[in-house]
């Protein structure tokens, strides 16, 4: 989930003696630690991220941080193995509120964890109204598909969102990147990281008519529960148009470095489709980032330059701690890593504090875009998002809710609409345990601050994703529903209800463009009830 910036480089790690300790952790396959190696580890993943990162309190005050250092360490001394130091460092690291900031389990550890027993037997689907079993496993393999979770061991389901957020990092207090991240078997896994196996388990479900029920289940092998892959999906941005004035944009990514792969460009390929709307006279257009998690900086301000003619101030700021950092660990080794090179200095001023800050000054400086681009439209914008739309993709978001640009249907936007810790990143591998460290670097501040602190863009019109596999989009549904009816950003309309959704689009879709649309959009739940929570 990280951005990739287009001048992105991977951290240097340097120290005397260091590549002989990084060769030593990666070689060994056992994941048993000391208490004091443990203590190593913690303390140099502090120091890393109060190094690296340019604001550690800004989702969480000085005080509230000081705390939970402290908490974390008088849990130290019980640590044996690197589970162990995880399930303490990687909660204190996801208090920060900042999504880019990963730590990755080792070769080790992603190995025990495949021979792991005791897995949670069912599969789930997690949205801000609740969670539903999507799928079983051993004698969890009869609950129905669409079932819904209340609890695990008298857990509250909403308790259990609180345990994905802070074994997987997020922005600011936003659920539902965790939510998208543990969809299917990812909750089990991470149930598995923090807490080890279990014989048994006690499901509170409640079917479809209401009926509640408490069901006990066995746990399950890593190796019984069959690894799903799905086929990369092209990164090139499509447009299809579902009737002869309303247009579905699905912008799948901002990276460059994916449109090289498939021999493509970015500019080239939004520009025609900008073209192609004006060429056929679009009114609306529905644009889906709800499985845009970023990419190279930049991207994002092209396609709002498309969106919205006049440039914007989109940064408050953009700050790092310096030119270049280094810290030294418990045992005297360095690590270290270049922010910016000479020639990058010259686009950073240095701040009385002695941080950099980048210069108001083209081609990127703090500005959405320097120049106006043609052909920009200017017809009514629906906005899908949700909790995969991350990093760039988020910056979009808040981009165009801030100039009131659309309205946005789905769920919460994951990243955080105060802006986000994002760009160069350092990368350390913990000497002892072997996981590794991702911090970013650069703090991209907006110049607004419009919602609660730490939360993300809100849906106009909430639509929970619906269960995976359902052969329906609920969310396009309604976006369809509303490029059919009178509103504007200052006047929105209501939401579609449920009964309101299919009908009407489906009407629309047989007058306006026959077949091929309509099957499309009844395939995807037009013509539904649009049902998220059941199958």
């Amino acid at each position: 989930m990280a951005w990739v910036n287009p001048w992105f480089k991977w951290a240097l790690v340097a120290a005397a003696g260091m590549p002989a300790s990084l060769g030593a952790a990666a070689a060994n396959d056992s994941t048993a630690l000391t208490p004091q190696q443990a203590s190593e580890d913690f303390e140099l993943a502090l120091t890393v991220a109060e190094a690296g990162l340019p604001d550690i309190t800004w989702f969480q005050s000085e005080r509230a941080w000081r705390s939970a250092k402290q908490d974390a360490r008088k849990a130290l001394p019980g640590v044996a193995d690197s589970d162990g130091l995880f399930r303490i460092l990687r909660p204190l690291l996801s208090r920060i509120g900042e999504g880019h900031l990963t730590l990755r389990r080792s070769p080790a550890m992603q190995a025990a964890d495949r021979q792991a027993r005791g897995l949670l037997p069912v599969d789930i689907h997690w949205t801000q109204t609740g969670a539903w079993i999507v799928a079983g496993w051993g004698d969890a393999a009869s609950i129905p598909g669409g079932t819904r979770l209340l609890a695990i061991d008298g857990e509250p389901s909403d308790s259990l969102v609180r345990e994905l957020m802070s074994a997987l990092g997020h922005d600011g207090r936003i659920a539902t990147g965790a939510m998208r991240e543990a969809e299917g078997a990812g909750y089990a896994k991470v149930r598995y990281w923090m807490r080890g196996g279990a014989g048994q388990y006690r499901l509170r479900l409640q079917d479809g008519t209401g009926t509640v029920t408490e069901r006990t289940v066995q746990g399950v092998a890593a190796s019984d529960r069959p690894v799903r892959t799905t086929p990369e999906k092209s990164p090139l941005a499509t447009l299809e148009w579902l009737d002869g004035q309303t247009a579905w944009l699905v912008v799948p990514t901002f990276s460059n470095r994916r449109y090289r792969e498939v021999g493509s460009d970015y500019p080239t390929v939004i520009h025609g489709i900008f073209e192609a709307l004006r060429a056929r006279g679009a009114r609306t257009l529905i644009l889906d980032l709800r499985e845009n998690g970023g990419g190279s900086e930049g991207n994002e301000n092209y396609l709002f330059s498309f969106l919205v003619r006049d440039p914007l101030r989109k940064y408050a700021a953009v700050e790092a701690r310096g030119a270049a950092l280094s810290v030294v660990d418990q045992k005297e080794r360095r690590y270290s890593v270049e922010v910016f090179d000479q020639q990058e200095l010259m686009a950073q001023k240095r701040m009385r504090s002695g941080r950099l800050s980048r210069r108001n000054e083209p081609p990127e400086g703090l500005m959405s875009h320097w120049q106006t681009r043609a052909p920009v439209f200017e017809g009514r914008l629906v906005v899908l998002a949700g909790g995969n739309t991350f990093s760039g993709a988020a910056e979009l978001s808040s981009m165009l809710y801030h100039v009131r640009r659309g309205l946005f249907v789905g769920e919460e936007v994951a990243g955080a609409h105060a802006g986000n810790t994002s760009g160069y990143t350092w990368e350390v591998t913990l000497p002892n345990s072997g996981m590794r460290l991702h911090v970013p670097l650069l703090r991209f501040r907006f110049a607004w601050d419009e919602l609660p602190h730490g939360r993300g863009v809100p849906p106009h019109c909430a639509v929970p994703p619906d269960l995976p596999g359902a052969l329906k989009d609920t969310a396009l549904a309604v976006a369809y529903a509303l490029a059919s009816v009178p509103w504007t950003t200052e006047n929105p309309p209501r939401c579609p209800r449920e009964e309101q959704r299919g009908g009407f689009s489906t009407a629309k879709l047989v007058n306006a463009s026959g077949g091929s649309a309509m099957h499309r959009l009844t395939r995807w739940g037009a013509t539904g009830a649009g049902a998220t929570g059941t199958a």
